[in-house]
């Protein structure tokens, strides 16, 4: 079975007839790659079969940090298979998504955490995911940025964003709240503003990337209930091997 993400019709799940494979010139399975393909789909199904495919853009991301484009491209499609839905067009996701493959293709290494936290940051914005860091997402006061560098700023996971002093020392019955710091809050309502070339340019240590991507996780288990952790990645250690090498 093949995963493809089309502008018009979504997620596509289809089966490849026979052993045929999707191969490059050099006979490599063709993983990230853009498609020109026709399929057969029952009316119904949500399951067809791929008749003929040319491949139209592919991406090999042979430059320096080979190992960092790769794992970052596969959570970025790992992260779309866990909430896209099939048949359900998503035309925004899909060119950022597109750019976000072209970008991780061709920037220097270094800048490729920047550009990963600003796609993830893009991506579940647009699905309706987007946390909240303007108000309180309890009562919606404006929320005040900590002048101390090292305040903490506080989160509600089922509430989906920052919740402020007030509601924090109120009865929330039982609300968990995740604190996360002055620094990384700024940072992630800098990424949020960004188009991805602006993230891009944005330094983004390993450790905030971490932080910035479990809270991620976390609201998107609660939220959308289709949310796993990504294999590609194994965000914890993977990431941190990948991207090692850049000095951030």
């Amino acid at each position: 079975m093949l995963g493809i993400f089309t502008p018009d019709r979504g997620r596509l799940t289809l089966s490849i007839k026979g052993s045929r494979r999707i191969n490059g010139r050099r006979g490599r399975p063709l993983r990230f790659a853009r498609l020109e393909f026709s399929c057969y789909i029952k009316d119904q199904s949500s399951v067809g079969h791929l008749n003929d495919v040319d491949p139209v853009e592919v991406f090999m991301f042979e430059k320096d940090g080979q190992l960092g484009r790769l794992t970052f491209a596969s959570a970025a499609l790992e992260l779309l298979a866990n909430l896209l839905t099939d048949n359900d067009p998503q035309p925004a996701c899909y060119q950022i998504t597109l750019s976000f493959l072209r970008m991780t293709n061709s920037v220097e290494k270094k800048r490729l955490p920047g550009l990963f936290a600003g796609y993830i940051l893009r991506l579940v914005s647009l699905l309706g995911y987007r946390p909240n860091l303007v108000g309180c997402a309890v009562c919606g006061k404006a929320i005040e940025e900590p002048e101390k560098p090292d305040a903490s700023v506080m989160l509600s996971i089922e509430h989906g964003g920052v919740v402020c002093a007030h509601c924090r020392q109120s009865d929330l019955n039982g609300i968990k709240l995740v604190g996360i710091s002055a620094s990384v809050f700024r940072l992630a309502d800098r990424l949020l503003k960004s188009s991805l070339e602006e993230a891009s340019q944005t330094i983004v240590s390993v450790n905030d990337l971490h932080i910035l991507v479990d809270l991620l996780t976390a609201l998107l288990k609660y939220h959308s209930g289709s949310m796993k952790n990504l294999k590609s990645f194994d965000f914890l250690d993977k990431l941190a091997r990948a991207v090692k090498a850049y000095g951030v």
